[in-house]
């Protein structure tokens, strides 16, 4: 049982809640439509949705490198708010290229949508201390890890998503009653706000919101995703199958760039950091301080089924996705 002091303190980080307001854009050209701009008659701009979040580095840091352009690409990216607005806009046409989260990916599959993975973007750490998305518990709690969270009220981003369902995986691993944990909706933007003033007892943070926490003495008690696997999966590329067989030359070439552009901020480390503030409400002093996504564009197929098992399991999706269907070569 969590006990927590009754002296809420006030949050050095309250600035970090503007991170979360999203920037968006409407957008008009279709894919296989040359571009207006370019010179070279096989330039063609295709349309991409991404989130305002740290692991959309890779997919910036491609384009100022020049991967998109050298496979004839041009770039109208589109900021939404999610998972869901993404597949639906793809579904309607809006968008041919998608970056993720598997949860929405393997809801959307096992409705039935042909969707297809053409490449990972992100991972969770290779140790607990790369993890940039963990339970966070505020400075007054006296909560130190995960056998200290039995009949904790926990705060996850959403409801019956990939968080609640690792977090309950990791809590079982370990020993603990998941069912004895009550799980309420707090955005991440949010964290740090409702662990002070005690509306939860520990919370599911992402950055920069752990540093946040961290910064006001709140500490990790668990790191869900590590304790399931190294590098678990977190992220991914994905299109329709539609455009797969009606353009496989333009999934190709933007397979290579995307492709490109996670294996470059996988080792530019720098380089994601001075990016961040151009696409995200991050000052450069935060951007240098947080714990940085793990850039992964290789697919690791059996932590894929563990998942799938697991949200299958915890009542996140009805039935697991033929994989073999959905990844892309």
């Amino acid at each position: 049982m969590v006990h927590r002091s009754r002296n809420p303190r006030r949050t050095a980080f309250a600035v970090l809640g503007a991170i979360a307001t999203l920037a968006v854009a409407g957008c008009s050209t279709s894919a296989g439509t040359p571009s207006g701009g370019g010179d070279d008659a096989g330039s063609r701009t295709v349309n991409v949705a991404v989130l305002p979040t740290s692991n959309m580095a890779a997919v910036y840091l491609g384009e100022a490198q020049g991967f998109f352009e050298d496979e004839g690409l041009e770039l109208n990216m589109t900021t939404v708010g999610g998972g869901a607005e993404m597949i639906a806009g793809m579904q309607a046409g809006s968008f041919d290229f998608i970056v993720v989260g598997y949860v929405p990916l393997f809801a959307a599959a096992s409705n039935g949508l042909d969707l297809q993975i053409i490449s990972a973007n992100d991972v969770g750490g290779a140790t607990p201390d790369e993890e940039w998305q963990a339970l966070v518990v505020g400075a007054d709690s006296d909560a130190r890890s995960a056998e200290d969270l039995e009949g904790a009220t926990v705060g996850v981003n959403a409801l019956k998503g990939v968080a609640e369902a690792t977090i309950r995986a990791s809590l079982q691993q370990q020993g603990v009653d998941d069912t004895s944990v009550q799980f309420v909706e707090i955005p991440f933007s949010e964290v740090p706000a409702a662990l002070s003033n005690g509306t939860v007892d520990a919370a599911f943070g992402s950055e920069p919101f752990i540093t946040g926490t961290l910064a006001d003495g709140g500490r990790i008690v668990d790191t869900p995703s590590y304790n399931l696997g190294a590098n678990f999966p977190n992220g991914a590329w994905a299109t329709s199958s539609r455009l797969v067989a009606d353009d496989p030359d333009l999934v190709d070439r933007f397979e290579r760039a995307v492709t490109a552009s996670v294996d470059y901020a996988a080792e530019n480390e720098d380089a994601v950091r001075e990016i961040l503030p151009e696409f995200t409400a991050l000052t450069p002093e935060l951007a240098n301080q947080i714990r940085l996504p793990i850039f992964r564009s290789g697919l690791d197929r059996d932590q894929l089924d563990t998942l799938s098992r697991i949200l299958v399991d915890f009542g996140v999706i009805d039935r697991e996705p033929d994989l073999d269907q959905m990844i892309s070569g």
